[in-house]
């Protein structure tokens, strides 16, 4: 048996830089518990209300675990936080220790998995392909769900989701029941979500072209008479589709999406997604990519809540140290003039 003592560990995993997560116990048995985690700091002004310069300095760890029960069946859970370090933090007004994912579930070889809990949930498929920036997130995905459907919602995770994957085949099938968490009057009454994804891989002048065509879904439905959120929303219906291109250095991601909140007594708001990243490393160190991204909202005069070019440089000073610079062009309808935005941060992954 090997055993590991916490307390002893993660002052260690820090000071002497392990770069993978780090297996903290296991025995014979079949027993097994992964450490990992994330140490970023940035400055920069995209993330401020006012778009004044900042500094911000924010990590993650999570911890999986996995009990092997036969030659078919593995029991795994997982539990992740995100760690804000500011007592006055300027990107997030979020508890200092704030859940990621935490799931339960059993996992049996070739047939898949399923969990329970905080999940990343099947939609993430299809939002994954363009989500590839240091410093960025591209918020076109499922806006609002948060505060007019279910306030667990967190871009690609939220409580209370049953869910099935399945990869094989070059297939990648991943499908989802949401029952929410039982807080009523602020979470999902039921909720459906699912991704497709199939793997195509050829040779072309003596180099791997890979393609992966994504379709993706989710319908949430909330009871606008029983909620403390906004706006008397009842449904929630999200439709994407997308493609990811690798072909030897370099990288395409394109996708498209639908949004649309169907309201009690008031019509529907519907939205239309585009986001796109291309991505190329000209050496194993440096990389530059870049992209678009907006959404408008098609009933209210193409009313665009978001038009943004972004450019972003990172070199890897080592394999999970990352050093990068980004800047975004913001232009909405509601700014008076577009904003430049930019960030210089630093990333060290173990």
């Amino acid at each position: 048996m090997k055993k590991i003592l916490l307390p002893v560990l993660v002052p260690s995993l820090i000071m002497t830089g392990f770069a993978e997560a780090a297996t903290v116990y296991s025995n014979k048995e079949g027993t097994k518990l992964d450490l990992y985690g994330r140490v970023e700091a940035k400055i920069g002004n995209e993330w401020t209300t006012e778009h004044n310069s900042a500094a911000n300095l924010t990590g993650r760890l999570g911890v999986d675990a996995q009990q092997k029960i036969d030659d078919t069946f593995t029991v795994l859970g997982k539990m992740e936080w995100q760690v804000n370090t500011q007592k006055n933090d300027t990107e997030s007004s979020d508890d200092t220790w704030k859940i990621r994912y935490a799931y339960a579930g059993v996992e049996a070889n070739k047939y898949g998995k399923a969990m329970i809990g905080r999940t990343r949930n099947p939609m993430y498929q299809w939002m994954s392909i363009t989500d590839r920036y240091m410093n960025f997130t591209s918020n076109v995905y499922s806006n609002w769900v948060g505060t007019r459907i279910d306030s667990s919602y967190q871009w690609n995770r939220q409580d209370g989701t049953i869910q099935y994957e399945y990869l094989g085949h070059n297939v990648d099938l991943r499908a989802a029941y949401l029952m929410g968490n039982g807080a009523g009057d602020s979470t999902v009454d039921n909720g459906y979500m699912g991704s497709l994804g199939y793997t195509i891989k050829t040779t072309l002048f003596d180099k791997v072209l890979t393609i992966k065509p994504v379709i993706a879904w989710q319908k949430l439905t909330k009871d606008p008479k029983n909620t403390t959120l906004s706006g008397n929303y009842t449904d929630y219906i999200q439709e994407g589709v997308g493609v990811r291109v690798s072909y030897d250095k370099a990288y395409l991601g394109v996708n498209v999406g639908k949004q649309k909140y169907e309201r009690l007594n008031a019509s529907d708001r519907k939205y239309d997604a585009l986001d796109t990243l291309a991505e190329y490393w000209f050496t194993k160190q440096v990389a530059l990519r870049g992209g678009y991204s907006q959404l408008i909202e098609k009933e209210n005069d193409d009313y665009a809540h978001r038009k943004q070019w972004l450019i972003e440089a990172e070199y890897k000073l080592k394999k999970d140290i990352h050093l990068s610079t980004t800047y975004i062009r913001d232009e909405r309808d509601d700014y008076e003039s577009p904003e430049n935005l930019w960030v210089l941060g630093v990333r060290y992954d173990f």
